[in-house]
């Protein structure tokens, strides 16, 4: 489903500033049925396609963006694209590196508390992997995960994550 629609930002708000796209209302309502869960895939002047939910918000819904696609979509605030919908298809509601499968393979303790996690967990996690681009540390990444879940015992704290990855870097070093 394609429509154009316009880039708009929150103020400050709850969820903090974020560039956004309004979702016209029958196109949402035809989404739904599509995509019950409602993740989807967005794809912008042709240009850029991302996973993403479709949002409530007072009486609208939204798509959420960021900089880093408005920059890869060469759009800005105020702009009006293209837009098109389509249902996310994939397990997780979002891409998977094909290194972090692999690891999730290959550890099946880690791989049952991973499955564990909400979906939206799932996602955070797997966006941490996909940011990097050294396939090594995609790898690293995702061992390290995995051992944060088995060491918390299906948990996950942000802080002690992020200490883990660092700990594991230092660790790597001579």
């Amino acid at each position: 489903m394609t429509f154009k629609g316009v880039i708009d930002s929150f103020g400050e708000n709850s969820l903090g500033h974020g560039p956004y796209i309004k979702i016209p209302d029958t196109i949402f309502e035809a989404m739904l049925k599509l995509s019950p869960d409602k993740r989807i895939k967005c794809t912008l002047n042709y240009l850029v396609t991302v996973s993403r939910a479709m949002s409530p918000k007072g009486d609208f819904h939204y798509i959420l963006l960021n900089k880093e696609v408005l920059k890869l979509a060469n759009v800005t605030i105020s702009d009006t694209v293209n837009v098109e919908l389509q249902p996310d298809q994939s397990k997780y509601g979002i891409e998977i590196t094909e290194e972090m499968e692999e690891v999730l393979f290959s550890d099946p303790e880690g791989s049952t508390l991973f499955h564990q996690l909400t979906p939206g967990k799932q996602r955070t996690l797997i966006t941490i992997v996909n940011k990097i681009k050294s396939s090594q540390l995609r790898i690293e990444r995702s061992f390290v995960i995995l051992a944060h879940l088995k060491k918390l015992k299906g948990q996950i704290d942000f802080k002690i994550l992020q200490q883990d990855f660092k700990d594991y870097r230092n660790k790597m070093r001579f």
